[in-house]
């Protein structure tokens, strides 16, 4: 028998030990905060404790690992954490935790596999089938056997929530109004939320500025390979292995930034072109390079330039499966961005339904909401942005503006991503409790059916 202690911020982990580990002794529900794990642990200490990295408290997570050690340097801590991360992992040893599992990719097998190893040294080995789980299939089976249409719809409706539709999404609008800062807070929101791989694909060749917001370096930086030689990774550079037929998507790969914070979302930064390179540019080179992001990537969000004369803005916002355009809560500004709209719907050809409006800055001093809406009836509106004044003081500094949006505005983007069909990322929390939730539905069904042969006979 097993002391087990959970110290995960959520109750469903501690019930289903409770409910389906027979040689686990749960004496607490699960803890819901640092100050009362420690508490806890000063009076009992446990044989394993499931502890959430993210655990509310006053600590970040290396001091609270600090502080449980101090009360015990020896017992079993199972750590669930967001991401890998190889320096918090080597940390972790130094502190005897060596069973890290992530949050998003850890099964509960894995789980009570962990929590019954002996040793301290993982070692790669075949995993046994838990005897909770071979209870399970073999009620499986028999569903199967007996009642095969109800399975089977079960099925279809899981494999038809899974289908991953690619998408190109397109930011537009009059100079200064806030595209960057868009689209940049939508595609990290939504690589947050999502398994896609996604791409942030800086389109605006005069003044690019997706770099500044993430704090990396520009295209143009040099890089080692072969040896001691170097190559320029900018926009010539990409020309020319697109004259000479060598672009490709190993190419493409090597030349994006990989957010260090969202292993899922990568970045092509900012090609600068002056305006005497800019006649020698041949009209397929943007096109060959977004067609061959869609060949690697699922999302890919484009930022652009305000000129709509430059072939890439066009070229970005016609091969768009949906098109943000932003605007600001004045006369001067919607009138403007009006004639830009007739553009893109009247000579350009793009469909309406392409179209949302997105209004930015907004403030007591802009139109009313009713008042802007009415002067675009024509367009579907998708929110009202206040400008975070936090980025001005970001900017002054020169750091990194990819910022946590405030609640209210971070639900704003969250309604947008509504719009997308898209793969979610699931924790092992929420994996765990649709499992004991689809276990419910499978009794009440054979409840149902069983009822109904007993009507029957």
């Amino acid at each position: 028998m097993k002391k087990v202690m959970t110290a995960i911020n959520h109750p469903v982990i501690n019930q289903y030990f409770r409910n389906n580990c027979s040689d686990f002794i749960v004496e607490y529900d699960d803890i819901q905060y640092q100050e009362g794990l420690l508490e806890i642990l000063r009076n009992s200490i446990p044989d394993a404790l499931v502890l959430n990295e993210q655990l509310p408290g006053p600590f970040d997570r290396r001091t609270l690992i600090e502080e449980i050690r101090q009360i015990d340097k020896y017992f079993k801590i199972i750590i669930i954490v967001a991401k890998e991360d190889r320096e918090f992992s080597k940390y972790l040893s130094s502190k005897g935790i060596f069973d890290i599992l992530i949050n998003d990719q850890a099964e509960i097998s894995s789980l009570i596999e962990a929590i019954n190893r002996e040793d301290k040294v993982i070692v790669k080995v075949k995993k046994e089938i838990p005897v909770e789980v071979q209870e399970e299939l073999k009620t499986l089976k028999k569903l199967v056997s007996e009642k095969p249409k109800v399975v089977e719809k079960k099925i279809i409706f899981e494999s038809a929530l899974r289908v991953q539709r690619q998408e190109i999404i397109t930011v537009a609008s009059l100079p200064s109004v806030g595209k960057t800062d868009f689209i940049t807070q939508l595609a990290v929101t939504f690589a947050k939320k999502s398994q896609a791989k996604i791409l942030i694909l800086d389109f605006d060749t005069e003044n690019p500025a997706v770099e500044q917001f993430f704090g990396i370096e520009r295209q143009d930086r040099a890089v080692v390979y072969e040896g001691n030689k170097t190559k320029t990774l900018n926009y010539k550079y990409i020309f020319d292995a697109i004259d000479n037929g060598t672009f490709n998507s190993s190419l493409l790969e090597e030349v994006v930034v990989k957010y260090s914070e969202l292993d899922n979302l990568h970045i092509f930064s900012g090609i600068e072109i002056t305006r005497s390179d800019r006649d020698s540019l041949k009209d397929n080179y943007f096109r060959i390079i977004l067609e061959k992001a869609k060949s690697i990537y699922d999302f890919i969000f484009v930022d652009t330039n305000s000129n709509f004369n430059l072939a890439e803005t066009k070229l970005a916002i016609t091969s768009a499966t949906k098109v943000f355009f932003m605007v600001e809560g004045t006369i001067i500004n919607l009138n403007r961005s009006n004639k830009i709209l007739q553009l893109f719907t009247n000579v350009w050809d793009i469909k309406r339904e392409k179209l949302e409006i997105v209004v930015n800055k907004y403030s007591e001093y802009c139109l009313k909401e009713d008042s802007i809406m009415e002067f675009l009836y024509d367009f579907e509106f998708s929110g009202f942005f206040q400008m975070d004044v936090r980025h001005y003081f970001y900017l002054n500094k020169g750091l990194p503006m990819v910022l946590r949006p405030k609640q209210k505005e971070l639900e704003k983007y969250l309604k947008i991503l509504e719009k997308f069909n898209f793969i979610k990322k699931r924790s092992l929390i929420e994996r765990l409790f649709k499992n004991e939730v689809s276990k419910v539905e499978e009794k009440e069904i054979i409840k149902f059916e069983q009822e109904q042969c007993k009507s029957e006979g």
